[in-house]
């Protein structure tokens, strides 16, 4: 069996992972201690920081802090081009909304919503994305009627 990383590579490893994920980004690693638990270390990655939880979050577990750092790792190339989809099309639907409400989008516009990292990594993409979204109009709303689109219940 190969010699677990310590601690401290562990913590290594995460400093230089997180910034490939986002400036947002964070990982919680715990030593689990409930008898329930099959795996005694489990971490966190939460792509747009812990507060920002509801956009999404990967949990893992491991036997051995090498372990656990190999299927985090596996686990997020599994994730990224679904975390990069994600962000890209919400960046190009804030494009498509600054320009409308501000007559431009500026890079200073987005960065409420955005951190720098992910401008500069999907910003162009966005920008396609958003003059994709932008050519299938006109739009209109199609109205099914009834409640959640059920339809209309006539009175005879």
């Amino acid at each position: 069996m190969a010699k677990d990383i310590s601690p401290q590579e562990y913590r290594e490893r995460v400093q230089a992972f997180l910034p490939t994920v986002g400036l947002k980004a964070e990982l919680y690693t715990s030593v689990e201690t409930q008898a329930w638990k099959k795996e005694p270390y489990s971490a966190s990655l939460y792509p747009h920081g812990i507060t920002n939880s509801h956009r999404g979050y990967l949990h893992v577990e491991g036997p051995t802090l090498t372990d656990l750092w190999t299927t985090l790792q596996a686990k997020w190339a599994e994730h990224r081009d679904r975390h990069r989809l994600e962000v890209t099309r919400k960046m190009a639907l804030a494009v498509i909304r600054l320009t409308t409400e501000l007559g431009e989008c500026t890079d200073a516009a987005l960065r409420d919503e955005f951190d720098p990292a992910e401008i500069n990594s999907y910003g162009e993409d966005a920008c396609a994305e958003a003059n994709a979204m932008a050519g299938r109009g006109p739009f209109s709303i199609a109205m099914k009627g009834g409640a959640n689109g059920a339809p209309d219940l006539e009175v005879a």
